[in-house]
C-alpha cells in the first residue's frame, strides 16, 4: 500500500483571502451582521467573537473579504438587518445543541 504525507503549512492571509472567496464562514456572516450595525471593522470583529488584541487586525483583513465587500454592495433595510441578527442566533442556538450532542461544549 502507497501512502502520500502530506504537508502541512501555515497560511496567510493573503492564502486564505484566496483560498476562502466564495466560501461564507459562520464567523464571516457574524462580522457582516455586526459590521452593518455601524461600519467599525474592528468593532464588528469584537462583537463577533474575535478577542480584542486581534479585532483590528482580524476587521482590518474581513472588510476585504469579496463575501463582505459583495455584503456591503447589497441594500439592507432596519428590517432585514433584524432578521439577519435573528437568523444568526437562531444559528448560534443550532451550534450549541450540536456541541451538547457531541460533547464538544468546551470548543
Amino acid at each position: 500500500m502507497y501512502h502520500h504525507r502530506m504537508r502541512i503549512r501555515q497560511v496567510g492571509f493573503s492564502s486564505r483571502l484566496k483560498a476562502h472567496r466564495k466560501l461564507l464562514t459562520l464567523e464571516t456572516l457574524k462580522f457582516i451582521v455586526e459590521y452593518l450595525r455601524d461600519g467599525n471593522a474592528r468593532l464588528a470583529a469584537f462583537r463577533s467573537g474575535v478577542p480584542e488584541n486581534y479585532a483590528s487586525k482580524q476587521g482590518a483583513w474581513l472588510k476585504k473579504h469579496p463575501i463582505v465587500l459583495a455584503a456591503m454592495e447589497a441594500e439592507v433595510d432596519a428590517r432585514d438587518a433584524l432578521r439577519l441578527q435573528k437568523a444568526v442566533a437562531e444559528i448560534d442556538r443550532q451550534m450549541d445543541i450540536c456541541k451538547d450532542i457531541l460533547g464538544l461544549q468546551d470548543f
